[in-house]
């Protein structure tokens, strides 16, 4: 340091000034690496905020194309469903045409079933009136033959007196039922 007292307060000012520039330096130097690490953070944040971005720009995708998975999905339920009501609609009708048909065979059945009935009935008729009547002319029958002819009609050999002639031999029913044939 210099013995002039002016020159000392000069020397005093520049070293003053140049702490002070030294201090402004050091604010300015910290004040620049506090902005750069501001920076790298907002290049950091930005680099994260497009990551986020970009993943729910890939989640927006899967939803969207989930949505139309859906909605296809929805639409072929939709088809389905109106494939299985048409299904069900064609097989009711199936159905109620079978029942008709049935219902038809049904009676079918029980009309002739009924006239089968009434046949029977007919014919068991029938054959009752020909056992009647068979039963009423073997016994006139039986009653001619037990008198036995008198003329000689049953055996015509035998009445106009030819030796050997024998009409047809007719078996005679005694009271026991059993023929036995005369001679």
């Amino acid at each position: 340091m210099s013995s002039d007292p002016q020159i000392r307060d000069v020397e005093k000012r520049i070293a003053q000034e140049a702490r002070q520039d030294e201090r402004n330096l050091n604010h300015v130097i910290k004040d620049l690496r506090v902005a750069e690490k501001n920076h790298q953070k907002a290049i950091k944040a930005v680099d994260n905020g497009q990551h986020k971005v970009d993943k729910t720009a890939r989640k927006e995708h899967k939803a969207a194309a989930a949505v139309e998975k859906a909605q296809h999905n929805h639409q072929a339920a939709i088809s389905s469903e109106a494939s299985a009501e048409k299904s069900l609609n064609l097989k009711r009708q199936y159905q109620q045409r079978l029942e008709q048909d049935l219902q038809q065979r049904r009676a079918t059945v029980d009309e002739w079933q009924h006239r089968k009935d009434v046949n029977d009935q007919q014919r068991e008729t029938k054959l009752a009136d020909i056992h009647t009547a068979a039963a009423s002319r073997a016994g006139t029958r039986a009653n001619s033959i037990d008198r036995g002819p008198t003329n000689g009609a049953l055996n015509p050999g035998a009445a106009t007196g030819v030796d050997g002639a024998q009409g047809p031999v007719i078996p005679d029913v005694g009271a026991s039922g059993v023929g036995h044939d005369s001679a």
